[in-house]
């Protein structure tokens, strides 16, 4: 396992819990707290139980009584063994996705190495596990250990969080790999974080996932059976509101008109493109009834007002939002209909998005960014029904995780009841948006890359010149999560600090005019009130910059220091 790795590779190394290797009072410590919390490991308590329980259970275990049982030096002296020891503690193991907080209270340098593994798989491994007196295994079915692994994804997520924890994320697929490249990265990486020579490549043994899957007993499908596509129902409303992206619109009212649902009433906007975006508009009016025109006289300044603008017209019981530079699978708005037809209580259902390029070429799924921002993409792995609260509480506080309208077809009636976006708002109006309308239902997803989300250098321009005021946008979405409780405050905060490391990382990419230092100066006094550590963040960036400005000057070929050090 890991923890027996991160231990042979190096006889000093500091310590690493883990599920089947840790030390038996860390296992203890663990199930002690879930147990104070009116929990399990199999049966988490609610997160509010276990807060009240971190921070006044087993007070009188401290952090050199545990060091002194892991090194097994009942003896030591604290101080000295920090000046032996001085890397910080590893902590991996799936527990520490509940119990986080009060090992962070005594060790608060500790590392989490997040072990993660396909959803599917750990469902099959917890449905196999072998009895265990006390574990109540038999009780679980195929339903409630996708919830058991749903609620220690979550909970990862929010401690991670909150604490400011570094952690590393590592695939348990990578580590088991038949590909002896892929596995000995993933287990360099490991050492690496640890802080450890490297050891070997064989923590576990190797496995051959696809040939698993493909031999597995089919559980696989009762988790998210998908509906049928719907034919013909209710009317739904397409708007495309679009500026300036001519090259793009065959392609993207192609994937309209063609869908394999066919009751739409489709509206071309126009925002006074520059280009010849009107003359193809106007040629796919001539070749389809359903579509309307609709030009504006002047710019209207922000996409949302096209938004507003498109709602109005709009008569469907869906609605459809369609973003001029993107494409969609033909099946997208049949299987959406379908979903929100059988739910009466979702307000908007939309499927995962792939990002393409100019061509029209694959380039990432949306997950890369899931990863990035969350550690994890467990969440989105596979289709689920969520209350809009619990999503907007639990991850939209931390980042827009709907990836753009392309991929959402909307209830027209929540639409209109939640309110327009900000139209003031340049980019983050969707964002505040779509946190609002989950107050009021349920959300539907699915897990195919149905929506193709188009990025260009336009779009990347469109960005890079509103950096600055995007924070701001931010800092104002948050003060209104706060203020309608639409998180706590602990979430909130956490996603404050995070969007002071975005600004951190991205300041000096901005040009030095101006405005552009008025508004870093005003931006660093608001983060320094969320951030005690944003000083350090912005030392290590400019560190890093002048690392490789020295490296570029003098061609040394690899750099010692970067901005995560």
């Amino acid at each position: 396992m890991v923890a027996k790795a991160l231990h042979d590779a190096v006889a000093s190394a500091d310590v690493a819990l883990d599920r089947q290797q840790e030390p038996e009072l860390a296992s203890g410590i663990n199930e002690a707290l879930l147990r104070h919390a009116g929990g399990s490991w199999w049966q988490p308590p609610s997160q509010d139980a276990l807060e009240a329980v971190l921070t006044g259970v087993l007070s009188e275990v401290r952090a050199s009584d545990i060091q002194r049982q892991v090194t097994g030096k009942p003896d030591a002296r604290p101080l000295r063994e920090r000046l032996l020891h001085p890397r910080p503690w590893v902590l991996e193991d799936p527990r520490l996705c509940l119990t986080l907080p009060w090992w962070r209270s005594r060790f608060p340098r500790a590392r989490v190495l997040w072990i993660q593994r396909d959803r599917d798989a750990i469902v099959e491994s917890l449905l196999h596990r072998p009895e265990v007196d006390d574990e109540a295994m038999n009780e679980l079915t195929a339903s409630t250990a996708h919830a058991l692994v749903e609620r220690y994804d979550e909970a990862a997520i929010r401690s991670v969080k909150v604490t400011g924890a570094p952690f590393l994320p590592v695939r348990y697929e990578a580590l088991t790999s038949v590909d002896e490249e892929e596995r000995r990265a993933a287990w360099t990486a490991v050492y690496e974080y640890a802080g450890v020579e490297r050891g070997k490549p064989d923590g576990f043994d190797p496995r051959d996932r696809a040939a698993e899957l493909a031999g597995g007993d089919g559980r696989k499908g009762e988790l998210g059976a998908s509906l049928p596509p719907a034919a013909d129902g209710p009317l739904v409303s397409v708007i495309v509101p679009n500026y300036n992206h001519a090259p793009y619109l065959d392609a993207r009212i192609r994937s309209i008109v063609d869908q394999t649902y066919k009751n739409v009433e489709i509206l071309l906007m126009d925002d006074c493109s520059p280009d010849n975006s009107r003359e193809v508009l106007k040629s796919w009016a001539a070749r389809d009834d359903r579509v309307t025109l609709l030009f504006n006289d002047a710019n209207s300044g922000s996409p949302f007002h096209q938004w507003q603008k498109g709602a109005r017209w709009a008569q469907g019981k869906y609605l459809w939002i369609a973003e001029s530079d993107d494409v969609a699978e033909l099946d997208m708005l049949a299987t959406h209909v379908a979903a929100l037809e059988s739910n009466e209580r979702a307000v908007l259902a939309y499927s995962q998005s792939e990002i393409i390029d100019e061509e029209g070429q694959p380039v990432s799924s949306w997950n890369e960014q899931y990863r990035v921002i969350f550690g994890s993409t467990v969440h989105w792995e596979s289709r689920f029904t969520a209350q809009g609260k619990d999503e907007v509480a639990n991850r939209i506080v931390f980042s827009n995780t709907i990836p753009n309208a392309s991929g959402v077809l909307f209830r027209k009636s929540a639409f209109d009841e939640a309110g327009v976006p900000e139209t003031t708002w340049k980019l983050n109006g969707d964002w505040l948006f779509y946190a609002r309308l989950l107050q009021l239902g349920e959300v539907e997803f699915f897990p195919e890359a149905r929506n193709k989300f188009r990025l260009h250098r336009q779009t990347q321009r469109m960005r890079s010149t509103k950096a600055m005021a995007t924070f701001f946008e931010v800092l104002a979405l948050l003060k209104i999560f706060e203020t309608e409780q639409w998180a706590d405050s602990k979430m909130v905060q956490a996603a404050r600090r995070e969007v002071s490391g975005w600004w951190a990382r991205s300041m000096f990419h901005a040009p030095p005019t101006t405005g552009n230092l008025k508004a870093n100066a005003k931006l660093y006094r608001e983060f320094a009130r969320y951030n005690p550590r944003i000083n350090r963040m912005i030392l290590r960036v400019l560190l890093s910059k002048a690392w490789r400005f020295a490296k570029r000057s003098v061609g040394i070929p690899s750099a010692p220091f970067s901005a995560g050090s």
